[in-house]
């Protein structure tokens, strides 16, 4: 007789994909290790949990500011570490965001929230990781076709083989959950005026319209539903559909996204007001505009980040013809590292892997009078520090209900500290933490390492186990030597920034240090994933 024991949903995935492969041939061959289980326990109906949460119900106001700055986030796509000349490129000019990182602070060691544009952007948004609101790999579009759905299907299930690097990738939401609080959301409690422009993708509103930028605390929207090679990308004006699909004449909109943020500017310049710009570029197909198209050596992708330079520099002018450039924060920075082309600057990897590569971005803050002209920090960041240090400015506390992950940057910012308000920053991949930096230190517990000749060697797949981290022993002899790629590892960042020496076997302590740090936050964050108080 059955058991009368509810099965819950996550449970019968986990018996459906064992049946599976325990069907499958492969399921006989024996890789002659335990592969390691990836299972983390996530149930995707916590999710469902909390679905409204009213910000002034659990922000408070602390400090009554009459002057509260402006608050600009610049954010392009896909732009690497260094593609622009104040990280050293020579192939692309960009003479107005080299003079923003003059005039301002620029970050050395800044890091997005994920290697991916949909979960980064939570991050950014929200101020807690990624994996909180459900968001782990980039949001597909809503409209699909049925070709695509099973392609990425068949992507996920060989994901769990090793075949390709999906193992875990598939999101457990649709879109950005309604419990979870925006900057924007945030800031209307002290009256700013909000807008969006570009690149959503945080929720498919063409489907389903509650995942609508309204809806998250900006007041006006101008831009893409997704990213511009998630077609059909479909262009908005508020909750106005302007074209279906723009398909690949994508040409003017970084031009039409810099007038329309002028625009918002103008109209609000005598308030305080938050405006997130979020470029397309230079995410691929790159289609610059004409007046850009040929304009450096490094092709399309060069041409798009000349662009966003010219655009930086109107936003910039505007604040200066206004006269509020000394009243306004203005934050630089990208989603994620490069793709196929891009500059990582020297860095170990690019887009969606856990080596710098992925993760570490540009950042250039700038703000007149109040952050110091040529300044430079070394310190690890993160983009969810921006929501915490936009509500210290803004005089609010932060949700009480709620871990929010990130720092207040101010006092980096404003020169009063020289330490990193962070004891450790941690890497997700997918659903999983890969590694840990703490100070000048970054440990790598396993990952993907791309290397000749099996690129997808992490052990916890079949391939990967079967493939990766074997050591020879010879007989009689107690000393073992990796035959491919060895875990864990541990880096100095300070001396090795590329990633390229494995220093664990000369400071075990250090990496026995951090190793226990990550297991200890893994053990909190995975107890209460959502992290409510």
């Amino acid at each position: 007789m059955l058991s009368p024991r509810t099965v819950s949903r996550r449970e019968m995935i986990r018996l459906s994909a064992t049946t599976l492969l325990s069907l499958s041939p492969l399921s006989t061959i024996s890789c002659g290790r335990r592969l390691i289980p990836v299972d983390t326990g996530i149930d995707p109906d916590i999710y469902e949990e909390k679905n409204t949460v009213k910000p002034a119900d659990v922000i408070s106001i602390k400090e009554k500011k009459e002057n509260m700055p402006n608050i600009i986030i610049i954010l392009t796509d896909d732009m690497g570490y260094g593609d622009i000349g104040c990280y050293g490129n020579k192939a692309i000019n960009t003479p107005h965001i080299d003079r923003m990182a003059r005039e301002g602070m620029r970050f050395i060691d800044f890091y997005c929230a994920s290697p991916l544009c949909s979960p980064s952007r939570a991050g950014l948004l929200t101020g807690r990781y990624p994996l909180r609101c459900g968001i782990t790999f980039p949001l597909q579009p809503g409209k699909d076709t049925f070709m695509r759905k099973i392609v990425k299907e068949l992507g996920y299930m060989f994901g769990a083989l090793g075949v390709v690097d999906l193992h875990g990738a598939k999101n457990l939401v649709n879109g950005l959950p309604h419990s979870e609080i925006t900057i924007a959301q945030a800031l209307k409690l002290r009256n700013y005026a909000t807008c969006a422009i570009g690149k959503w993708h945080l929720g498919d509103f063409v489907v389903d319209e509650t995942y609508h930028p309204h809806n998250y605390g900006f007041d006006k929207f101008v831009g893409f539903n997704a990213s511009n090679d998630d077609w059909p990308v479909s262009f908005f004006k508020d909750k106005k559909m302007i074209i279906e699909d723009i398909g690949l004449e994508q040409q003017p909109y970084t031009g039409l996204f810099t007038q329309e943020a002028i625009q918002f500017i103008n109209e609000n310049h005598k308030k305080p007001f938050f405006l997130y710009l979020a470029h397309k570029d230079p995410h691929q197909p790159c289609f610059p505009s004409k007046k850009f198209e040929g304009t450096t050596k490094a092709g399309p992708h060069g041409d798009t980040v000349a662009e966003v330079d010219w655009s930086v520099g109107q936003i910039l002018q505007c604040l200066r013809n206004n006269n509020i450039d000394s009243k306004t924060l203005v934050i630089f920075t990208s989603d994620n590292g490069p793709w196929f082309d891009g500059s990582t600057g020297g860095l170990r990897g690019r887009k969606g892997e856990s080596y710098d590569g992925g993760f570490r971005v540009p950042m250039i803050a700038w703000w007149p009078g109040t952050i110091k002209e040529r300044t430079v920090c070394n310190q690890p960041v993160m983009n969810i520090d921006f929501f915490p240090t936009v509500c210290n400015l803004a005089g609010l506390t932060l949700p009480k209900d709620r871990i929010i992950d990130g720092k207040d940057l101010m006092p980096l910012l404003t020169g009063k500290s020289k330490q990193s308000p962070h004891d450790a920053l941690y890497f997700f991949h997918y659903r999983e933490i890969e590694g840990i930096r703490s100070g000048r230190w970054k440990y790598i517990r396993y990952n993907n390492t791309r290397g000749w000749p099996v690129p997808l060697d992490k052990p916890d797949t079949f391939f990967g186990s079967a493939a990766g981290g074997h050591d020879y022993e010879p007989p009689g002899s107690n000393q073992k030597v990796p035959t491919l790629a060895t875990w864990p590892v541990l880096y100095d960042m300070e001396y090795d920034k590329s990633e390229s020496y494995n220093v664990i076997k000369r400071y075990p302590a250090i990496g026995k240090k951090l190793h226990e740090k990550l297991l200890a936050f893994e053990k909190g964050f995975y107890a209460n994933i959502r992290g409510w108080k």
